[in-house]
């Protein structure tokens, strides 16, 4: 972990500083006060080790807490967050720093280890250690009061950011002449849906998932091991990007409608609440359908038949992502949030 100077703002991030560096500076341009990075590449570990790594970060963190006194700790991954709370209520520690939790997200889980994970969360976030939890759609708010028992004032608002990536660089004319539509990520997606809608029909339909092993049709083609520029490249190429999402509670598939505005490319999504609502807004900047078969096919109908449309929806999805959707924006946001505490 980055030594930090005594009484000193943090943000404790597993990512990396390529996202944390836009982040940051709309941070302390927002607050006026310095904040030090502590990296830790969590994202790059799997399994148990991930959760490990996640709960000894909190610890030293916990025990370092007179490196933070009267300033504020905020945590990028929320388990980091989850994690410090716990050991101070545990541990019956005094209270030296705000800790502010971003991008909650909270699935209810079956059996015995989802009724474990449900009274860890809750110990945590109904502790008086929690200050802030900042979720990524505005419809969350009222469904986490209801589930954990806690005051409206808990939680604030800030939309997701992204890395605003330079889309030309990944042209590729040979995968554009293919006229393909573009699906990826793994949560809350329901890829049987999209399967079942697109076989047999003249949509070639291209998904990028490493957890999908299923292949239905000629005209379908599932790519397993596509990441980072490669999966940037299938999506810059693509005539638009589908998001059908399984659970239309849950806030999911943000960032890759994030990248695809950047990109350029229309995003075409089943509605959703927060996720609809909170970022697109419907023939301005995507498509928002209802999740059956008929909606979908007339969606992809529009897309393919009205390069008008098709033009519009792009440029003002890069010209909204520009706006209100980059790592910077998102850290001015956050400081504001932060600013008000």
């Amino acid at each position: 972990m980055k030594q930090c100077s005594k009484s000193e703002n943090v943000l404790i991030i597993d990512s990396d500083y390529e996202e944390a560096d836009g982040f940051i500076k709309g941070v302390r341009e927002v607050t006026g006060e310095e904040w030090q990075v502590a990296l830790h590449e969590n994202n790059k570990i799997y399994g148990w080790r991930r959760y490990v790594r996640f709960f000894t970060v909190a610890l030293q963190t916990v025990l370092s807490g007179k490196k933070y006194e009267g300033k504020t700790v905020l945590c990028w991954q929320q388990f980091y967050g989850i994690a410090i709370a716990f050991f101070q209520r545990m541990f019956h520690m005094k209270k030296r720093y705000k800790l502010v939790i971003m991008t909650f997200i909270y699935k209810e889980k079956r059996g015995l280890a989802g009724k474990l994970f449900y009274r860890f969360v809750r110990y945590a976030v109904t502790s008086r250690y929690v200050d802030k939890i900042i979720l990524t759609t505005q419809s969350e708010k009222p469904m986490y009061q209801e589930i954990f028992g806690v005051e409206d004032d808990l939680f604030d608002f800030a939309r997701c950011g992204a890395i605003a990536y330079e889309p030309e660089i990944y042209d590729d004319e040979q995968l554009r002449e293919k006229n393909y539509i573009f699906s990826t990520g793994r949560s809350n997606r329901d890829y049987g849906f999209l399967i079942d809608c697109i076989q047999n029909t003249s949509y070639q339909l291209v998904i990028a998932c490493d957890t999908l092993k299923t292949r239905s049709g000629d005209n379908i083609q599932i790519l397993n091991n596509v990441f980072g520029d490669d999966m940037l490249r299938y999506m810059r190429n693509a005539r638009a990007v589908v998001i059908t999402l399984a659970d239309d509670t849950i806030a999911s598939g943000q960032l890759v409608l994030l990248h695809a505005m950047n990109m350029g490319v229309p995003v075409i999504i089943t509605r959703s609440q927060g996720v609809t609502d909170d970022y697109v807004t419907d023939h301005y900047n995507g498509l928002v359908i209802d999740k059956t078969k008929e909606s979908l096919l007339k969606a992809l109908d529009i897309i393919f038949d009205d390069d008008k449309l098709h033009d519009r929806l792009s440029a003002n999805g890069q010209k909204e992502f520009e706006k209100n959707y980059t790592y910077y924006a998102m850290g001015k946001t956050i400081g504001g949030i932060l600013k008000d505490m």
